[in-house]
């Protein structure tokens, strides 16, 4: 086996990773398998290594080659797949079966350190047994069959074998532990034709409504807490603004007294009708006159208290757009604010003109706004126009979509990445996007060839769909591949050949 110095392993790592705090200051294994008390000096058996993933946990396990009547020590790392963390409490058990079904079993429930256990092991007989490790621990449990277990009759029957970490890059469980880390495997799944665009995020005109002062004045201060402010969300028929009367000229008292003479001259009118004392033309005047002051009152969308107009949300939303102080004096037909509900936006992408002409009607879309990619799931997503006139300009054509966004991932005027879907697609070998990382030029993954061993494989990507990146070449379905925490063992690769550091 390559082994080094566990001192001179983290020597290298802190240098680069300590910032990081990725690098374990203490492997804290006792790997060196203690010399067996049978044993000659220096005589040290090889050791196995053994990883192997349920859906809920990994073990990687390292123990010395079995000899008959020799014990070993086994060391047992076991993480929680869902978090990736260390186990914490809990117990291991062992189950040997011999070649004539009898069973040996070894139990350890006290955790050398968090994360391992280490049990020591002797098995009498020689020959090839069935190994199980089962373990049992607050809300998780799990069972490994460990193929290949062989009990030796002797010492010199044991053959060296390749250690699983080879030259890879070797990056501890204590170093996984300490970091946000997670691995997945590579799987075959269909991935759809995509093409990339910017997209621009409006608002839908359903609910949208810009608010524009109906009538002279001045706004009136906040102290009250009846000025929106900024991003606030309003609800239907609160008050948003106040417009106190102006100074000089007409305004919100102003209009209320037109109304209240025009509706005088309205019933004298009435009146003197009946009596026949005016034509029907004078009456008509007056009619006209009141229900036209009367309708542009109530279109004022507010209500007043002491010469003050209350202005009102037309719709329940946020105030996406704001010009408006207090103490501003207003004139008629000035805007003051925008109202948009955001759980319903409109997305407008343009898409490149030799990417739209072999795109057709997008079936789903790939969003990354603020750098949080999602998927947008069909029944979130209305394509409402494709196609129209192409800008000379960007060489791009307009298509618009309109997105459900209840949780408000998507604000309303951003602009953010986008991935539309083709009808069709193909199946492919698929990685998540965050496994892939740029090296030199090269796109690279980072394979786990052992619990603490990984190597940096070039792969060729092909189309994405949603959160996967096809691989054309390079990975296998079923590979583990790093998915989380890939940048500090792409640092670890960058260091010399540090060595496993266990000196089992």
């Amino acid at each position: 086996m390559k082994r080094m110095p566990f001192l001179a392993a983290c020597l290298g790592l802190c240098a680069l990773l300590g910032a990081a705090g990725a690098v374990a200051q203490d492997h804290g294994h006792d790997h060196g398998v203690e010399a067996d008390a049978h044993a000659a000096a220096g005589d040290e058996l090889p050791t196995v290594a053994v990883t192997q993933w349920t859906d809920t946990m990994e073990l990687f396990m390292e123990y010395p080659t079995m000899v008959a009547m020799r014990s070993g020590r086994f060391i047992i790392h076991l993480t929680v797949l869902d978090g990736f963390q260390p186990v914490r409490a809990g117990k291991v058990t062992l189950t040997f079966t011999a070649p004539d079904g009898s069973r040996e079993v070894r139990t350890a429930e006290a955790l050398l350190r968090e994360g391992i256990f280490a049990p020591d092991v002797g098995l009498k007989a020689p020959g090839a047994y069935g190994f199980e490790l089962a373990y049992e621990g607050p809300g998780v449990s799990s069972t490994f069959t460990v193929p290949g277990f062989t009990v030796h009759a002797a010492a010199g029957d044991v053959h060296a074998h390749d250690d699983e970490s080879g030259d890879g890059i070797a990056f501890l469980k204590e170093q996984q532990w300490k970091i946000p880390f997670a691995t997945a495997t590579a799987i075959e799944r269909e991935m759809k034709r995509s093409v990339w665009a910017i997209g621009q995020v409006l608002p839908s005109p359903s609910a949208y409504v810009e608010i524009a002062a109906p009538i002279d004045g001045i706004v009136q201060g906040a102290d009250d807490g009846d000025l929106a402010l900024p991003g606030a969300r309003v609800k239907r028929g609160q008050v948003v603004a106040r417009i106190a009367p102006p100074l000089q000229g007409d305004g919100w008292t102003g209009s209320q007294l037109a109304l209240a003479q025009a509706r005088r001259n309205f019933e004298r009118a009435q009146r003197l009708r009946e009596q026949e004392a005016i034509s029907a033309r004078e009456f008509e005047e007056a009619e006209n006159l009141y229900l036209a002051r009367k309708s542009g009152h109530e279109r004022l969308a507010g209500s007043g208290d002491g010469g003050v107009l209350n202005l009102t949300a037309p719709i329940d939303g946020q105030v996406i757009d704001w010009q408006v102080k207090p103490g501003q004096r207003l004139q008629a037909g000035d805007r003051l604010m925008a109202i948009a509900d955001p759980a319903v936006v409109w997305l407008r992408v343009n898409v490149y003109e030799s990417d739209f002409r072999g795109l057709g009607t997008p079936v789903g879309a790939w969003i990354n706004s603020g750098g949080d990619g999602w998927v947008v799931p069909p029944e979130a997503m209305k394509v409402l126009t494709t196609g129209g006139a192409l800008d000379p300009v960007s060489r791009t054509v307009p298509i618009l979509l309109e997105i459900a966004n209840p949780e408000g991932r998507l604000t309303i005027n951003e602009s953010t990445p986008v991935e539309l879907y083709a009808g069709d697609g193909s199946l492919a070998t698929a990685v998540p996007r965050s496994a892939i990382f740029e090296d030199e030029g090269m796109d690279v993954v980072f394979v786990q060839a052992g619990g603490e061993s990984f190597a940096k494989r070039v792969v060729r990507v092909g189309p994405t769909y949603g959160d996967w990146v096809s691989i054309l070449a390079g990975v296998e379905p079923g590979e583990r591949i790093v998915v989380r925490g890939g940048y500090h063992v792409k640092l670890a690769a960058t260091t010399a050949e540090i060595g496993h550091g266990h000196a089992h």
